[in-house]
């Protein structure tokens, strides 16, 4: 109960309602600006068996939550249009109205090429 009080004395403090509140919380993550200073123009590891197997790693890490094998809560991304430093960026700097989120510092800029090279590559048995 004295949680409960202290709580709606600091949402009325701050001018919120419960309702505001909860709204606030489920609000899908910030995108971030595009001010990145690019390391690679082109991929890097396109056709590289190492990369592609590290981009594995990565995918089952970071994006198969959403993106799944085929797509799921996300689009399947080996059918995405998006393509090289276009698609790079949207998992920079997130996608404003999606729940995509931005990955720049969290992946590196050879990471996120890695995981492209594994998406481009044919599909794992």
């Amino acid at each position: 109960m004295r949680t409960s009080i202290f709580l709606v004395t600091a949402l009325a403090l701050q001018g919120l309602t419960l309702a505001d509140a909860s709204a606030q919380a489920h609000q899908p993550p910030k995108v971030e600006a595009d001010t990145y200073q690019w390391q690679y123009i082109e991929n890097p590891y396109s056709g590289d068996a190492d990369a592609i197997k590290d981009g594995q790693r990565l995918y089952r890490s970071t994006c198969n939550i959403c993106h799944a094998g085929s797509g799921s809560r996300g689009p399947n991304l080996r059918k995405s249009k998006l393509k090289g430093q276009a698609f790079i960026r949207i998992v920079l700097n997130g996608r404003k109205g999606t729940q995509m989120p931005a990955w720049k510092g969290k992946l590196t800029e050879d990471d996120m090429w890695k995981i492209y090279s594994f998406l481009e590559a044919p599909p794992p048995d």
